[in-house]
């Protein structure tokens, strides 16, 4: 037998071996099919966003609103300029 068809012989053995240890799998391996297919993103609580994606969403919402509130609030009470009624003049 000459090098190239012990080469040959050595990878066919060899790929043997590996499509039959890779093709194992059991029944608890997966899970239960039915309930992939009934659910397959469980941790999606919208197309594209989980549950904990929503609440840091929603707590970024209410804190700008209310930061925007209380710089809507200085501007309509003309709180967000300096007073010009002191001895320093300060440019604004």
């Amino acid at each position: 037998m000459n090098k190239q068809s012990k080469a040959a012989a050595s990878l066919f053995f060899a790929g043997a071996l590996l499509s039959l240890a890779a093709c194992s799998s059991s029944s608890q391996h997966a899970g239960n099919v039915g309930s992939v297919r009934s659910n397959p993103t469980p941790a999606m609580h919208t197309l594209a966003q989980r549950s904990s994606d929503r609440a840091n969403m929603h707590a970024y919402k209410i804190d700008t609103d209310f930061r925007s509130f209380h710089s809507d609030i200085d501007r309509a009470f003309y709180m967000d300029r300096p007073s010009r009624l002191h001895n320093n003049i300060k440019p604004y």
